[in-house]
C-alpha cells in the first residue's frame, strides 16, 4: 500500500496503534513530525481532510479516513494473513471489544491523569485521584483477564494489544509508580512482552518505566484526595508549556524569584524522562527480500499458505505442496527444543511457543510451520518440536530475528524426501491428535 500521509503531532499516543500497526503489516505511511496543532490543522487544505480539525487523520488514495480507532482498524485488516483482527469471525469481535474498552475505560482516565503533567489542562487533585482509581480500576480488569493468558485475543498480538499497550506507554512512563504498577502482574508481564517486539519498538522507542510519579507541581495525589487552597496555589505554578512537553523540569517548575535556578540542579530532572520518540527511519532492506529479486523461487509462499488454509483436504495440499517445492529456494527444518526438562506447566509452556511464534513476526512472508507440544502433562514429560519451511538454506535468519530460537536444535530435512520424512511432516503440519506415538497436547500453526 502506498499513498497513505498521516497528520497528527508529535508525540500523539493516539496514532501509536495506527504506526505500530503498519509496522506489522508492512504499510508504507507517510509521517508528518512537524505538523503542529492549533496551526496546521487550522489550515484550509486540512479542514478539508478533517472538518472537526482533529487528529489523526490519514489521507488515503480513496480519501481521508479520521478518528484514530477507525484508522487502527483500517490498517490492522490490510493484510488479513497477519491476523492483527483475529484469525476467526469470534476473534475479530474480541478485539473490538477491547478496543472499545480502551476508548470507554482506559482513554478517558489516562488523558485525565496525564494532561495536567503536559500541561494540556489544569491541576485537579480530585479529578486526578478519580482518574488514578478509574485506570486502577481497568488495570484490574486486564490483569484477571491475563491471568492464563499471553495476550488479549487469541495467541499472538493483534490491534487489541496494540491499542491498549499504546493508551498505556505515558501513563507507565511518566506517572504510573512501581507502587502503582504492583497490584497487576499479569499487567507488567504482557505489557513487557509486547513493547519488547521491534514492530512497537519501531514506533514507540525503548519504554522505561516510571520510578517516580511526575505531576504537574502539587503533591501526587491518591484516590479520594480534594483540592484545597494550596493545592490551587501549586497547581497555578506548575503549568507546563505545551511546546516543552513531557520534559520534568517543566512539571515541576516553581515560580520565578530573583536568583536563577543553578543548571547542576536541572541536570538529574533532565535525564529522568525523554521527549516522545519520533517515528524511527525504515530498516534497511531484509536479506529475504534480496533473495526474492535477485534469486527469484518459482515456488510462492503466499500460494502454498492459502493452499493450506482452504484445502478440501491435507493429502491434497501435502501433494500440491511437493509437487511445487523449490529444493534450490527453500529448506525444511525440524527444531527440537533443547531444555524440555523444564517444561512442567502446560498452560506456561503453551506460552512458550505462542511467544516464539509472536517474535518471529519479521520473516513471516518466509517462514511456514507448527510449533507442537506432545506427551503427557508432568515435568519434563511435554517435548517441543517445531517443523519449518523457510527462504534459503540456513536457520540463520530466524536466529537473527528471534533469540528463542538459539534453544533449539535445528535439523534440515534431506532432499529428495523418504517417504518416511514426508510422513513425520505431514504429522507434525496437519494432527492435532497423535505426533510420533504421543499425545498432541497443543499444535500452533505459523501462517
Amino acid at each position: 500500500m502506498s499513498g497513505l500521509t498521516l497528520y497528527t503531532d508529535k508525540g500523539n499516543f493516539r496514532a501509536f496503534k495506527i504506526l505500530i500497526a503498519a509496522e506489522y503489516n508492512n504499510v508504507n505511511i507517510a509521517f508528518t513530525p512537524d505538523f503542529k496543532v492549533g496551526v496546521d490543522t487550522k489550515t484550509a487544505e486540512f479542514q478539508k481532510l478533517s472538518p472537526t480539525g482533529k487528529v489523526p487523520v490519514l489521507n488515503t488514495p480513496q480519501g481521508a479516513l479520521s478518528e484514530s480507532n477507525a484508522i487502527a482498524r483500517y490498517i490492522a485488516r490490510y493484510q488479513r494473513d497477519s491476523e492483527l483482527y483475529g484469525s476467526t469471525f469470534f476473534e475479530s469481535g474480541q478485539v473490538d471489544s477491547w478496543v472499545d474498552f480502551c476508548s470507554h475505560d482506559l482513554e478517558l482516565p489516562v488523558s485525565m491523569w496525564i494532561y495536567p503533567v503536559f500541561g494540556y489542562m489544569p491541576y485537579n487533585a480530585a479529578v486526578t485521584a478519580k482518574a488514578k482509581a478509574d485506570v486502577s480500576r481497568a488495570l484490574q480488569v486486564l490483569d484477571n483477564h491475563l491471568s492464563d493468558k499471553t495476550y488479549l485475543v487469541g495467541h499472538k498480538i493483534t490491534l487489541a494489544d496494540i491499542t491498549v499497550i499504546s493508551t498505556l506507554v505515558y501513563p507507565f512512563k511518566f506517572v504510573a509508580d512501581a507502587d502503582f504498577r504492583a497490584p497487576f502482574p499479569n499487567v507488567m508481564r504482557w505489557f513487557d512482552t509486547c513493547v519488547n517486539q521491534d514492530n512497537f519498538k519501531a514506533v514507540i522507542g525503548k519504554v522505561v518505566l516510571c520510578t517516580t510519579e511526575l505531576t504537574s507541581g502539587g503533591e501526587p495525589v491518591v484516590a479520594g484526595a480534594t483540592e484545597s487552597k494550596k493545592d490551587k496555589k501549586k497547581k497555578n505554578k506548575g503549568t507546563m508549556d505545551p511546546k516543552d512537553y513531557p520534559k520534568k523540569e517543566k512539571a515541576v517548575k516553581k515560580e520565578k524569584v530573583k536568583q536563577e535556578p543553578k543548571k547542576k540542579e536541572e541536570k538529574p530532572a533532565e535525564k529522568a524522562t525523554e521527549e516522545p520518540p519520533a517515528p524511527k527511519p525504515k530498516k534497511e532492506e531484509h536479506m529475504f527480500k534480496i533473495m526474492d529479486r535477485e534469486k527469484p523461487s518459482p515456488f510462492v509462499m503466499d500460494t502454498w499458505k492459502k493452499t493450506y488454509s482452504n484445502c478440501e483436504t491435507y493429502e491434497q495440499a501435502l501433494t500440491e505442496f511437493w509437487e511445487t517445492f523449490d529444493p534450490e529456494g527453500w529448506s525444511i527444518f525440524r527444531g527440537d527444543y533443547m531444555y524440555d526438562s523444564d517444561n512442567s506447566v502446560l498452560f506456561m509452556t503453551s506460552n512458550l511457543i505462542a511467544g516464539f511464534i509472536q517474535r518471529t513476526e519479521e520473516i513471516r512472508k518466509w517462514l511456514f510451520g507448527t510449533m507442537t507440544i506432545r506427551g503427557e502433562v508432568g515435568k519434563g514429560t511435554m517435548p517441543i518440536t517445531a517443523y519449518f519451511l523457510i527462504r534459503g538454506d540456513s536457520m540463520d535468519p530466524l536466529i537473527k530475528c528471534n533469540d528463542d530460537a538459539e534453544f533449539y536444535k535445528w535439523t534440515k530435512m534431506d532432499i529428495p524426501a523418504s517417504e518416511a520424512d514426508k510422513k513425520l511432516l505431514f504429522d507434525y503440519w496437519t494432527s492435532d491428535t497423535t505426533l510420533e506415538g504421543k499425545p498432541c497436547l497443543d499444535s500452533r500453526v505459523y501462517k
